[in-house]
């Protein structure tokens, strides 16, 4: 839909005369359902499928604008073609970052800026997606918080697709050497890539759904379809059958879109074949959406308007999301969520017509040769990278103080640090020189981590074992296996060894311990993996079984058992433990169960980094909560029919009543589960001596 423009006309507007308003609408209702949904999940169950939609835009209209160049001129220009994404993109996104990442500095809790500061630098350059699909997928940043960048996630694909596409349309281009049509060529591309993706996307989401949600190659398929759509031709709607065809089709796919947003939630497998309900219904209104009262609609002010601002409102809607609760000290009410909603709106409102259009529509910036708007998005992307920089920088200098500190400590041997504080005990250690420290570092907890590779494998079926203490010449020797719980004692476990001369195989995975229990995971994959790696677990126990002893310990509330029909979950676990440490002992090795730690403030290390001067008890756990969860250590070792005992360090962690996150100057957690390696290290000879006893009682 075309409309003359003369010289009195703004850049801005000549540039919307051509627009589809169609399209615009749909780009109002995609950003409105993901901002809504961010707001009010409750209530629009399904509204994160707005993403989808945007990709199917983006298919459409860059693969329309490709073609049209190719027709015309016969080849692509690369240059350009990415000089002009980059001023239409990247204002926009650099404003955002930095703001975003100004804010986190301002207001964010320092434990926070590690992740922060590497999503920054993640999402300027536009590889967020990589990040968080990582992170997915690793067990030990699987708790990470959604951070302010989190969204770009989305940004970082469509990027992607526009340094793919028109290289594959240059590739095909060169292969077919004339022999097909631009539009052929075209369709025989997307059309191949749809199929792959599409039948990744599906594999994926059974298989590694963090990953499906967030990699390029099952997402492509979606801006394939959009691209498919923009080489379709519909002949001009001249007789009513043409406009009733171009009806019907847009309104169902605008009944499909509406559907979406209902029976689509968070719980269903996403992207698979679920995603191809909204991607097929943004696909048929672009493809019969011109020229019908779709069009109308979208050219509708207030929705017009929303369609021209979406791409600002989605960045700056999701960073006050994340970060306003932070400031408020609460979860988001009726009142601020109202707020952010007005306030993106404001501010994207503000961006579009004073910051993005000027810029883009600017007679200089249209004069840029691609070689400079490269240097330009170099130069910006490197200093808008440098506040991420920045941030890790401030995070690893807390990290040396406090290890050094830390250090320190040990070396003047404080009677009280750590848990020689012996909370709970009825004469507690109390050291006044202690009260306002803390260590580590609350914004390094997270890295306070004594795990190694040798002695990790991951998500995988590796058994990956490694022997710490004294390897050679030792007078015991014991294995000790679980899940990361039991890693974090690979410290103690390492100097326990080499003080009595001990031997010690370590052996860890993420999420799996010594059960014949099936235990819950994200995917099917993760728990093969786990179910094979517990068989080669037991293997191992039963090929030594010249072991002094089998150390087994694990997470209490971490990727629980699956009961079978008739079972609790508790009888499950404890079923599921003893007929593991039979089937690897054969009753011939005892074996001792280290009780799992007791579990924090799922806010832990926020909540601490907070604090200011003497430690309080405000990120205090109660004690019957934070030893709620079922772990079943003791009652395995009652269950077990060979040789068993229990430690119990519970008293080291918590008073009679409580549960502190500072213990004796030592910041306990390093996330919302795991120990810090630092806290761990203060435990080692309570647990040396409670280790000693055990076995010596055992071996009588």
């Amino acid at each position: 839909m075309t409309t003359p423009s003369g010289p009195d006309r703004s850049p801005a507007h000549r540039a919307r005369d051509t627009t589809r308003w169609d399209i615009q609408g749909l780009r109002a209702f995609a950003v409105l359902a993901v901002v809504l949904y961010h707001l009010w999940p409750n209530r629009l169950p399904g509204g994160f499928v707005g993403v989808d939609v945007f990709f199917v835009i983006s298919g459409y209209l860059i693969t329309a604008h490709l073609l049209r160049e190719q027709r015309a001129t016969g080849r692509l220009r690369l240059g350009q073609f990415w000089a002009r994404r980059a001023k239409r993109l990247l204002p926009g996104a650099f404003l955002t970052i930095a703001a975003t990442g100004a804010a986190v500095l301002a207001f964010v809790p320092s434990a926070l800026w590690g992740q922060y500061g590497r999503e920054l630098i993640a999402s300027t350059v536009y590889a967020q997606n990589w990040q968080l699909a990582s992170d997915s997928v690793d067990y030990l940043a699987s708790d990470n918080r959604p951070s302010p960048f989190q969204h770009f996630w989305s940004l970082s694909v469509e990027e992607q697709f526009y340094i793919a596409l028109p290289l594959l349309l240059i590739a095909v281009s060169f292969v077919a050497r004339g022999r097909l049509t631009v539009v052929t060529r075209a369709r025989v591309l997307l059309g191949a890539v749809g199929v792959l993706s599409l039948v990744w996307c599906i594999a994926q989401t059974g298989s590694t759904p963090g990953v499906a949600y967030f990699s390029t190659a099952t997402r492509a398929w979606e801006f394939a379809l959009g691209g498919l759509a923009a080489t379709v031709a519909l002949p001009r709607p001249s007789t009513r059958a043409a406009r009733v065809t171009r009806l019907v089709g847009a309104a169902v796919g605008a009944g499909a879109l509406v559907t979406a947003l209902w029976v689509i939630t968070p719980s269903t497998p996403f992207p698979g074949t679920a995603a191809l309900l909204p991607v097929l219904g943004a696909t048929l209104l672009v493809t019969f959406g011109a020229r019908t009262v779709f069009e109308s609609l979208g050219a509708l002010r207030p929705v017009a308007f929303t369609g021209r601002i979406s791409y600002a409102l989605y960045l700056w809607h999701w960073p006050a999301v994340v970060v306003l609760p932070l400031v408020l000290g609460h979860a988001l009410g009726l009142r601020s969520k109202l707020a952010i909603l007005v306030g993106a709106l404001v501010l994207a409102s503000l961006t579009t017509v004073f910051v993005e259009e000027p810029l883009r529509f600017s007679g200089w910036v249209r004069a840029l040769r691609p070689r400079r708007v490269a240097v330009l998005g170099v130069v910006c992307s490197l200093v808008v990278a440098g506040l991420g920089v920045g941030t890790l920088t401030a995070v690893h200098v807390q990290e040396v103080r406090a290890a050094t500190f830390a250090k320190d400590l040990t070396t003047g041997h404080v009677p009280c640090f750590g848990a020689a504080a012996r909370i709970g005990s009825d004469d507690p250690c109390r050291d006044a020189r202690l009260a306002d420290v803390r260590v580590p570092a609350p914004a390094a907890a997270r890295h306070d981590d004594a795990n190694r590779d040798a002695c990790w494998s991951g998500s995988t079926d590796d058994f990956n074992v490694c022997a710490l203490g004294k390897t050679t010449g030792y007078s015991k020797r014991l294995i000790a296996i679980g899940d990361s719980h039991n890693n974090v004692w690979l410290d103690v476990y390492d100097r326990i060894g080499k003080q009595n001369g001990w031997r010690i195989d370590v052996a860890g995975h993420g999420g799996c311990y010594l059960t014949t229990a099936v235990q819950s995971a994200p995917d099917a994959q993760q728990v093969a993996a786990c179910t094979s790696w517990k068989r080669k677990a037991i293997a191992y126990v039963q090929q030594h079984q010249d072991v002094d002893a089998l150390l087994v310990t694990h997470s209490a509330g971490l990727r629980p058992v699956v009961p079978a029909a008739g079972q609790t979950t508790e009888q499950a676990t404890v079923t599921g433990m003893t007929e593991a440490w039979e089937a690897a002992t054969a009753g011939r090795v005892p074996v001792i169960a280290l009780r799992d730690n007791p579990v924090p403030r799922a806010d832990v290390i926020t909540c601490v980094s907070e604090m200011n001067g003497p430690t309080d008890a405000t990120c205090d756990q109660p004690r019957q909560i934070a030893t709620s969860p079922f772990e079943g250590s003791a009652e395995a070792v009652a269950a077990f029919r060979g040789r068993a005992a229990e430690i119990d360090l519970t008293d080291y962690y918590c008073t009679a009543v409580t549960c502190p996150p500072v213990i004796g100057g030592v910041v306990v957690y390093r996330d919302g589960s795991h120990v810090t390696a630092t806290f761990a290290q203060t435990l080692e000879p309570y647990f040396d001596r409670a280790l000693r006893a055990k076995l010596s009682a055992l071996q009588r």
